[in-house]
């Protein structure tokens, strides 16, 4: 790609590659998941607020969801966890 200049007749400079590094090492699978809109909007703004994209907020979320669901209980009904000792 070249970013070239309206007044001059030649580029600017060459941009190689685009994009943030890959930071992670397993692979990545696209999903689509259906939101209510409110909640879309409360994560992009969350995301503009803290200069990160509403992927990193989502998967960071899932990954602490997921961590907490390996604990005895966890992310059960403060119900189901009395009944269950």
């Amino acid at each position: 790609m070249r970013a070239v200049s309206a007044t001059l007749s030649h580029p600017i400079a060459t941009v190689i590659a685009m994009g943030r590094p890959k930071v992670y090492d397993d692979p990545r699978v696209a999903t689509a998941i259906r939101l209510p809109a409110s909640h879309h909007e409360e994560l992009q703004c969350a995301a503009t607020i803290r200069d990160v994209s509403v992927n990193f907020l989502v998967t960071r979320a899932v990954a602490e969801f997921l961590a907490q669901l390996s604990l005895p209980n966890a992310g059960l009904p403060p119900e189901v966890r009395q009944r269950d000792r």
